[in-house]
């Protein structure tokens, strides 16, 4: 494990002050707590020692900071905002920030404002982020084996540690620049910390910052996205709700697994879409290898854990050196939590339920069809043009064929339609004028980096997966006997030779088992689904009850229909109850009826009976 890629990442995340937006100026520009932890100390003293060879290093990481920046500017609508928290006319109004897609304002308030404006603000916040850094495990903070614990502890438990200490969920929202509030605090840290592994490079080591040579190559930043197919086959091949709930959810579940797998290799902040923050699988799984997190991270209910939410697609920021390693390891892992579903419902059927007792795990109705069910689909694109540097300073007129070298660059990598570059004429000249002006009053100069095509970026990578899909030559298996009579598609799952008869394999699916109907027959993927709510205790380790009180079924669809039915389809509903009471209070009288037919046909008249 590479200590220092780690080390970066959790500088990503602390690099700003965990209240950052409760500080004035002067308190804004300082670091978190991460100098005072101290698996980083060789990475402090690195970072402020002006003779370090490796500084070249330091200085590529720390622009994860304006890239990241940059990257959320770029989502920036009309926002409103007051120059400082708690500032201005009203010291009493907070911060107000706006919901960047419906534009509804809030005003952003901790519980203890009026406290913390009537002491010394700073001294407040120190001591609160005092008791933030008091609040990780001894042993997380000490023991350098254990720095990637630390950082899962800082992504995933310090924004609800914030929480607690102020007693107030609000802090959620604290914007990571009060100036431009259009992202929390917690999304800019764990995007800055993607960038600054990204750069740092999964295999630098403290030896190498400290004795980096000119000869040395830095590693840069690549988007990269994973997809597997087919997916709406899947889940429309479905005969029931049962059916139907089982795919997307088998859906879900193989994309959480896959996500689980490289959040744990790469770090949880890489994966950009989904945000694998509190998602509730992921909790899950958190929770059985870190039971010492339940004091920060509640644990999911049952209900939550049967919602399918992941979607197929994953969009990740990975060192370039670790692509290729990283799309192996996603698809790898999708098939074998894939085999060990298809394992333990073929366990069930066979070993629980004796279904087919001739039928092999290995057989090609079976294992062959599972084996063939995925195909699987990556791109993967620089963020920001190789060969060239990710930002650049040469805003000022005389350095204006460099500047434009490099605007070029960019736009020629990520901009399909030339016509529209990413800065039009007189944003250039609004930069310049900008420049100058910053440079003549404080003596100050700035930059502009790639990830102001932070979304040209994203569209290039989704148009370079859909080329990947589009250019696909994968085929169905042959069936050679009866296939799916759900959807036509795949062998229906038996345990004679490929060539059999449609009456042969009727005979073996007239036993039901109580999960089929004696008349359907199914190819293995249906069949998976069809059972998957028997392996979900042993799937997830939570106990049947919970599985049988969270499983959806069509009460659901009942209950949902209910809550938003009128008077008058309310009225149909009850009559409709009605007429099914009496359906079956007279079906029960003629079983009845029937049942006493049948104990009394042999009763002779006049007989001692």
């Amino acid at each position: 494990m590479s200590e220092a890629y780690w080390q970066a990442k959790i500088w990503g995340l602390l690099h700003d002050p965990v209240l950052k937006a409760l500080h004035n100026n002067s308190g804004r520009g300082e670091n978190s707590f991460w100098q005072q932890l101290e698996v980083m100390q060789n990475w402090r003293e690195n970072n402020w020692n002006p003779e370090t060879s490796g500084r070249k290093i330091l200085e590529h990481i720390h622009q994860a900071d304006f890239i990241a920046s940059a990257s959320d500017r770029g989502a920036i609508g009309s926002v409103t905002a007051s120059i400082n928290y708690a500032q201005g006319n009203n010291r009493e109004q907070g911060l107000e920030i706006s919901h960047l897609l419906s534009g509804e304002k809030r005003n952003f308030k901790i519980k203890q404002h009026s406290e913390m404006l009537a002491t010394n603000r700073k001294n407040y916040l120190t001591s609160k982020e005092q008791k933030l850094l008091e609040a990780i495990p001894v042993e997380l903070r000490t023991n350098p084996e254990k720095i990637k614990d630390l950082f899962w502890w800082l992504w995933r438990c310090l924004p609800a540690a914030t929480c607690q200490e102020f007693d107030d969920e609000s802090l959620m929202l604290m914007p990571a620049e009060t100036r431009l509030p259009d992202s929390s605090i917690w999304s800019h840290g764990s995007i800055t910390a993607a960038l600054a592994g990204a750069l740092a490079g999964y295999d630098l080591t403290s030896a190498d910052i400290e004795e980096w040579s000119a000869n040395k190559t830095l590693s840069h930043p690549y988007l990269a996205s994973f997809t597997f197919a087919p997916v709406q086959e899947l889940i429309k091949a479905s005969r029931k709700m049962r059916d139907f709930w089982a795919g997307s959810w088998l859906l879900h579940y193989l994309c959480a697994k896959v996500c689980w797998q490289l959040a744990q290799k790469y770090g949880p902040d890489c994966l950009l879409y989904p945000s694998l923050y509190q998602q509730p699988l992921i909790d899950h799984w958190l929770l059985k290898e870190f039971p010492e997190f339940e004091k920060w991270i509640e644990k999911p209910e049952a209900n939550s854990l049967l919602t399918a939410g992941f979607p197929n697609v994953l969009v990740l920021v990975l060192p370039k050196d670790k692509v290729q390693a990283a799309m192996q390891l996603a698809k790898q892992t999708l098939l074998q939590e894939w085999a060990r579903v298809g394992d333990l419902v073929f366990d069930e059927l066979q070993t629980q339920r004796h279904w087919m007792p001739d039928l092999q795990a290995d057989s090609s109705t079976w294992k062959g069809w599972l084996q063939s069910q995925w195909q699987f689909y990556w791109a993967a694109l620089p963020i920001g043009t190789e060969g060239k540097l990710l930002k650049n300073a040469a805003i000022p007129k005389e350095r204006e064929t460099e500047f434009l070298d490099w605007l070029n660059a960019q736009n020629k990598a990520y901009i399909t339609n030339q016509k529209q570059n990413l800065f039009q004429e007189d944003e250039i000249n609004f930069l310049r004028e900008a420049y100058q002006q910053r440079w003549q009053k404080q003596k100050r100069k700035f930059s502009v980096n790639v990830g102001s095509w932070w979304a040209s970026i994203f569209d290039a990578n989704r148009y370079a997966l859909a080329a990947v899909k589009n250019a696909r030559n994968w085929e169905l298996p042959t069936a050679f006997g009866p296939r799916s009579t759900i959807s036509g598609i795949g062998p229906v799952v038996h345990p004679g030779e490929d060539w059999i008869t449609e009456g042969e394999t009727k005979k073996y699916w007239q036993q039901r088992i109580g999960l089929f109907d004696g008349t359907e027959q199914l190819n293995a993927t249906e069949t998976v689904k069809r059972c998957l709510h028997k392996i979900l205790p042993t799937l997830l380790n939570i106990s049947k009850d919970k599985i049988a009180v969270s499983y959806p079924d069509l009460t659901s669809g009942v209950a949902g229909y209910l809550k938003n039915a009128d008077s008058e389809e309310l009225k149909t509903f009850n009559r409709t109850c009605a007429a099914v009471k009496t359906w079956v209070d007279d079906l029960q009288n003629w079983l009845k009826l029937a049942a006493f037919v049948k104990r009394n046909r042999d009763i002779k008249p006049g007989g001692d009976n």
